[in-house]
């Protein structure tokens, strides 16, 4: 028959000290790693734009920039007017070309390239703040177009100073032609024929001419002062191009710039923009005539090494304490009229590189504001 011990029943469960030693080792480990996953919380979570529930998180949006290209075309525009008295310009200009009809051409005489940065809408994120008790302060520093400039996690946090974006100086809009034929307005209200005017006019020409050589030969006193003599030839100049151009028409030439601007696209190596014809010239898009204008874009892969989350994985996936950079790729530009290449040029292409994830734990990230990459982190 079993017999009860006369000791106290907790006696018998009485720890020897090495395993006391032991059980109050593990319970600080426990507690030291409970204290650490409570520091370690998450402050921020990055999260895909497309995936975010509205009005169910408190954070913002933020976007990486992609490079958008702003082609300038300089086109040269010369515009043909008939001459009141082209009818007769053949009687007195047997040699000389005259303007037949009334007629514009185009010459596109270059094309300049400059780099703009707009928001990436397939690299848009959300970020949502923890705002529990114990959280760390966060500062989301963005551009007033929403492209990311610089997020910190602590409690000594700078904000950077805003940077200034330039804007390009507009182009000045060309003058319309103006009509210089006041000369022959006056001259037609006399009531003389087409024929007789014509006949005044060439010989107002002649008259002129004859002044002209006198005035080289030396035939003239004033010619001895080289400012007066430069004064007299250019009035005697232009009064023999007025007269002139009511038998052989006019051609007036300016320059214009027009401006096409440009999204690259990786899986669009060739894309077309405008059409170009001497008659038409610069026409957006591809329902104009003549010579087809094209950029090409090719990706060098220079980020082809780097072992970057699928584009899946980051449209589907949460990321705590990590923000989203990018690491941007040199690419091959060139723009095309028909076969003949106008411009060509090496650049970084923002939207070919590789998004990228970098933690964020009591540390400030800077970015570039024109690639997306980050330029400096500091841990706190």
């Amino acid at each position: 028959m079993m017999q009860l011990s006369e000791k106290p029943y907790f006696c018998s469960f009485l720890l020897k000290p090495k395993e006391m030693k032991n059980i109050v080792t593990k319970l600080v480990l426990v507690l030291l790693a409970l204290s650490m996953g409570s520091q370690l919380q998450a402050q921020l979570t990055t999260t895909f734009a497309k995936n975010v529930i509205p009005g169910q998180q408190n954070g913002l949006y933020y976007s990486l920039p992609q490079t958008m290209l702003k082609l300038d075309f300089i086109i040269e525009e010369t515009h043909f007017q008939e001459g009141p008295l082209s009818d007769y310009a053949s009687n007195y200009f047997e040699m000389e070309d005259y303007v037949e009809y009334e007629s514009t051409e185009y010459k596109l005489l270059d094309v300049k390239m400059s780099i703009e940065v707009t928001p990436d809408p397939n690299a848009l994120f959300f970020v949502s703040l923890n705002s529990g008790r114990g959280s760390s302060k966060v500062q989301i520093d963005v551009l007033p177009n929403g492209i990311i400039r610089s997020v910190g996690i602590g409690n000594d946090m700078d904000v950077e100073a805003p940077q200034t974006t330039s804007h390009p100086e507009p182009v000045p809009c060309c003058k319309g032609m103006q009509d210089d034929n006041a000369g022959f307005v006056k001259m037609m209200s006399s009531g003389k024929t087409n024929a007789m005017l014509a006949k005044e006019v060439a010989d107002k020409i002649a008259e002129i001419r004859k002044s002209k050589f006198y005035l080289i030969s030396g035939d003239v006193e004033m010619a001895s002062n080289p400012e007066t003599f430069k004064a007299m030839y250019h009035e005697l100049d232009e009064m023999e191009k007025e007269y002139t151009s009511l038998l052989l028409g006019k051609r007036v030439t300016k320059r214009m710039v027009k401006t096409l601007y440009v999204i690259p696209n990786k899986e669009v190596v060739t894309q077309t923009i405008a059409k170009f014809s001497e008659t038409e010239g610069l026409t957006a898009g591809t329902g104009g005539s003549g010579s087809s204008i094209s950029v090409q874009t090719i990706s060098l892969n220079t980020t082809s090494a780097i072992n970057a989350p699928s584009q899946s994985a980051v449209e589907s996936m949460s990321y705590e304490n990590k923000m989203f950079y990018r690491m941007p790729e040199m690419a091959n530009v060139k723009v095309n009229c028909g076969s003949n290449t106008l411009f060509e040029e090496r650049v970084l292409i923002n939207q070919f590189g590789t998004l990228l994830v970098a933690p964020m734990t009591n540390s400030k990230m800077v970015f570039d504001t024109q690639t997306g990459q980050v330029v400096s982190m500091k841990a706190q």
